[in-house]
C-alpha cells in the first residue's frame, strides 16, 4: 500500500509543480483566456486520468486514489470551465475505461461532479480562504469514503476511513505548494516592476523605456502599424526647483504625471527620463493623430491649477516634440523628436513640434511643425 501510495501522491505533485511552471510562462493579459482555461482543464483531467491508473490499495477489497485533487485544483486555478472540463476527462475514463461500464463505474463516476460542485461553492481563487479550502476537502473525502463503502459492499469504516486523512493531507500539501508557488511569483512579479518604475512618480523609468521602445519597433516592423515617440518637457522647471524646494518640484512631477495617464490611453507607454523630462510611446498612432493628442496633452497641463506642499498654486506649461514611426527611421526617432522638442523651446515653450518626416513639409520652423 505504502509503494502504490507514494506513487500516486508524488505523480500529483510532481504533474502539479511542472505544470505550474509551464503555466507560469504564459503571459499575464492571456491567464484567463478561453484557451489556457480549456488547456488547463484537459491537463488536470488527464492527471486525474493518470492518478485512478495508478491507484493504491486501502483495504483488502477496495482502492482509491487523489483524482478528488486535480479537480479541486482545476476550480481553483482556472475556474468553473476548467473545472468542468477536468470533471468530464476523470467521470468518462471512470464509467467507460477504468473497470468497464456498470452500476458500480456509475455510481464512482458521479463523485465526479460532486467534487466539481463543492469546489465551485467553496474554492474562490486566490480569495479562497485555509477554512473553506479545508471544508472543500474534507467534504469532498466524505463523498468518496460513501462512495467507496457502497462499492465495497459495506466495509467496516476502520478499513476505508483511512482514506479520509490521506486525501486531507494530500490535499493540504498539494494548495500549499500552489500558494507557495504564486507567493513567490507575486513577489518576482513587485521587484521586476518595482525595478522598471520611476521611484517618484510610479511611470516607467528610462531602462522600462528602453525596452519597450525596442519592443514597440520591433511589432510595428511585423504589423505595419504606426507610433509615435513624443517627448515632453515642463517649461521653467529649474526656476520652481529654485523657488519654492525641491518637495515643490516632487509635487509638481507627481501632478504631471496624474495628467498624462488622464491623457493617453493604458496601451500608451508613459515614462520619466530623468528630470522634469517625460517620454510617451503613443501606439496606432500617425504624425497627424499626434497633432490632436499632443495638443490635448499641452492644453490639459495648461489648464491644470499645481498645489505645492504648502498650500500654494501655480501655473505650469509644457513644451513637446514628436516623431512617428515608419515616417521617421527608427533610428532617429529619439533624435528627431528631441529636434523638434528643441524647436519649441527655441520658439517660446508651451506649444508642441512635430519632425519634418517624408511625407509633412513645413517651412517654418525648419524641421519641426507647430501646432495651430
Amino acid at each position: 500500500m505504502l509503494h502504490s501510495l507514494f506513487n500516486n501522491f508524488t505523480l500529483l505533485t510532481t504533474v502539479i509543480f511542472f505544470g505550474y511552471m509551464i503555466k507560469h510562462k504564459i503571459p499575464d493579459r492571456l491567464e484567463k483566456a478561453l484557451c489556457v482555461r480549456i488547456l488547463l482543464g484537459s491537463s488536470l483531467g488527464l492527471l486525474g486520468v493518470l492518478l485512478m491508473y495508478y491507484n493504491f490499495p486501502i483495504s483488502g477489497h477496495a482502492v482509491a486514489d487523489f483524482r478528488q485533487l486535480p479537480i479541486l485544483i482545476s476550480v481553483y486555478m482556472g475556474g468553473g470551465i476548467s473545472g468542468v472540463i477536468t470533471t468530464v476527462f476523470i467521470a468518462i475514463y471512470r464509467l467507460l475505461f477504468l473497470y468497464g461500464f456498470g452500476m458500480h463505474s456509475v455510481i464512482a463516476a458521479m463523485n465526479a461532479p460532486v467534487t466539481f460542485l463543492i469546489g465551485l461553492l467553496l474554492l474562490r481563487g486566490r480569495k479562497t480562504t485555509t477554512g473553506r479550502l479545508f471544508l472543500a476537502l474534507a467534504l469532498s473525502a466524505t463523498s468518496t469514503v460513501i462512495v467507496i463503502s457502497i462499492l465495497s459492499n459495506g466495509l467496516p469504516f476502520k478499513e476505508i476511513g483511512l482514506y479520509f486523512p490521506l486525501l486531507i493531507c494530500a490535499g493540504i500539501f498539494t494548495f500549499s505548494m500552489l500558494r507557495y508557488l504564486r507567493n513567490k511569483d507575486d513577489s518576482i512579479r513587485s521587484m521586476r516592476e518595482a525595478a522598471n518604475r520611476d521611484f517618484l512618480t510610479s511611470l516607467y523609468n528610462s531602462r522600462a523605456f528602453e525596452v519597450k521602445m525596442e519592443q514597440k519597433i520591433a511589432a510595428a516592423q511585423r504589423d505595419k502599424i504606426p507610433f509615435t515617440l513624443l517627448i515632453v518637457d515642463i517649461d521653467h522647471f529649474k526656476q520652481v526647483n529654485d523657488r519654492h524646494g525641491h518637495p515643490a518640484g516632487d509635487a509638481i512631477l507627481l501632478q504631471i504625471a496624474d495628467v498624462m495617464r488622464e491623457t493617453f490611453r493604458p496601451s500608451d507607454h508613459i515614462a520619466r527620463k530623468g528630470g522634469e523630462e517625460f517620454v510617451i510611446l503613443v501606439d496606432h498612432c500617425d504624425a497627424e493623430q499626434i497633432k490632436v493628442i499632443a495638443e490635448r496633452l499641452r492644453s490639459n497641463v495648461d489648464n491644470h491649477v499645481f498645489t505645492l506642499p504648502g498650500g500654494d498654486e501655480l501655473r505650469l506649461t509644457i513644451s513637446a516634440g514628436s516623431a512617428t514611426y515608419p515616417n521617421v527611421h527608427e533610428e532617429e526617432l529619439i533624435v528627431k523628436a528631441d529636434q523638434a522638442l528643441y524647436q519649441a523651446k527655441a520658439a517660446g515653450r508651451n506649444r508642441v513640434y512635430r519632425a519634418v518626416d517624408l511625407f509633412y513639409e513645413d517651412p517654418i520652423p525648419k524641421n519641426a511643425y507647430r501646432f495651430p
